[in-house]
């Protein structure tokens, strides 16, 4: 039995977590430029050090939110 985690089955979601979801990705990736940016402004070494690991937990954060939206389907929406 696989986890729901590993599971091919698709997730399905409403629009507004879809989109939650997708304005997350985009944040962290963003995060991510903004502060790689920033690292040649850092003097010290345990800083640039820092940086660089929040960085790389920015971008695996968003990696990990884009396998998770690839699964994801819209409910179909329900009238009435």
């Amino acid at each position: 039995m696989q986890s729901p985690i590993n599971s091919p089955d698709p997730i399905y979601v409403g629009a507004p977590f879809r989109l939650a979801l997708e304005r997350a990705i985009l944040a962290l990736e963003a995060g991510a430029a903004r502060d790689e940016q920033a690292l040649p402004l850092l003097d010290d070494p345990d800083h640039r050090r820092r940086q660089r690991l929040l960085v790389g937990c920015q971008l695996l954060r968003a990696f990990r939110l884009r396998e998770l939206l690839a699964r994801t389907e819209l409910r179909s929406e329900r009238a009435g």
